[in-house]
């Protein structure tokens, strides 16, 4: 499991399935202020919620998914 403050900073791309792979449904950093995890966008910002946080992933170098490359973490929601 990844905590809020070892993974300030770093990018996450939220996922779902499409019928011929994935398509991203939203992305952006991830910055802890102390209290709170947020998922700051280009046009949005939220809290990153625990749930999430435990289920997100790490993108490694061996990752075939496209919409993954340049990220740090992912993470799959249903639509």
């Amino acid at each position: 499991m990844h905590y809020p403050p070892h993974i300030d900073g770093r990018t996450v791309v939220v996922l779902s399935r499409a019928v011929l792979g994935y398509r991203i449904i939203e992305s952006g950093i991830l910055s802890y202020d102390g209290e709170s995890l947020t998922l700051v966008g280009e046009t949005s910002r939220r809290l990153f919620t625990d749930a999430e946080l435990a289920s997100v992933l790490d993108v490694t170098p061996d990752n075939r998914i496209p919409q993954c490359r340049g990220f740090d973490f992912l993470l799959f929601k249903e639509p």
